[in-house]
């Protein structure tokens, strides 16, 4: 497993290199520069909430470079999930970008939101959050709307047991004990855990969204050469990360006893889940060879 670690450290780098390359290059807001000269909301928004998302991730992503060298794997964990949300919305919103209010919902008004223009109420009946304007009479101008709405084909198979999985790390939640505790239930902050994983899921969520935003067809490239190796670490990365499902698959199968049995299972059904959805189709790479 070590030499499947030290690859996926390589791959992390790759997508760091490739992914600063992109947003110093290709992310450029267009939308929001006619927004804000001409009032007029385009397409051009949804490209800019690509941009947006893929920016705030490749950071992401470094800071999850610097955790992995530190063992802080639960915080990689933390760190993953922002990414995950990050693809998810950024796939939700290319696809229903053209339905009445999605655009406002996902730029506008949280800029509103930030910006204090709007603010924000618990509807009385249906518990949602409300973005309201700030008339005598307050008027909704839209919703907050959850991370859970936003699966779309093939992660609608995983995203409730991984979604589960990360929110543990996340939150207070005293099911993760077990690492920040040694065989002796003493607390330490020196305890490795889910190296492996750790790792993997935050490849998976990154190359989702690497996949689903720069390796499209009519995106912009530095040059042939840059498009390529794009295109080509994708293919990279679906094929090592299948490699590290399969092992951790095999992990899971082990036999551990009563007391861990139905936690395996779990993690075995949301491994083979994610490894299957690697082949979907999400953005121009072609995967027939895979």
């Amino acid at each position: 497993m070590e030499k499947l670690i030290e690859s996926m450290d390589k791959l992390i780098n790759r997508f760091i290199f490739e992914g600063r390359k992109v947003v110093n290059v290709v992310a450029h807001p267009y939308g929001l520069a006619e927004l804000i000269q001409f009032d007029v909301k385009s397409n051009k928004l949804q490209d800019d909430f690509d941009y947006f998302t893929f920016t705030k991730s490749t950071k992401t992503l470094i800071s999850i470079r610097e955790l992995l060298k530190l063992d802080h794997n639960e915080d990689v964990l933390i760190l993953a999930r922002s990414i995950f949300e990050n693809y998810l919305s950024a796939r939700y919103l290319q696809e229903n970008y053209d339905k009445e209010g999605k655009i406002d919902n996902f730029i506008t008004n949280p800029l509103g939101v930030a910006l204090a223009h709007f603010n924000l109420r618990a509807n009385a009946e249906t518990g949602e959050q409300e973005i309201v304007n700030r008339d005598k009479e307050p008027k909704v101008v839209g919703t907050i709307e959850n991370p859970a709405t936003f699966k779309i084909g093939d992660d609608k198979k995983y995203f409730s047991k991984l979604y589960a999985f990360l929110c543990t790390f996340t939150h207070c939640n005293f099911g993760v004990l077990e690492c920040y505790t040694e065989d002796n239930l003493l607390y330490t902050v020196d305890k490795v855990n889910h190296a492996e994983l750790s790792r993997l899921i935050t490849i998976f969520a990154f190359s989702k969204l690497f996949e689903s935003v720069v390796t499209v067809e009519g995106e912009d490239f530095y040059d042939k050469r840059h498009e390529r190796a794009c295109y080509d670490l994708v293919i990279e990365s679906i094929k090592l990360q299948q490699k590290v499902f399969d092992v951790l698959i095999a992990r899971y199968q082990t036999d551990e006893g009563e007391f861990y049995k139905h936690r395996n299972k779990r993690m075995r059904e949301m491994l083979k889940e994610m490894k299957k959805s690697l082949k979907e189709k999400l953005g121009s790479v072609d995967k027939s060879s895979i």
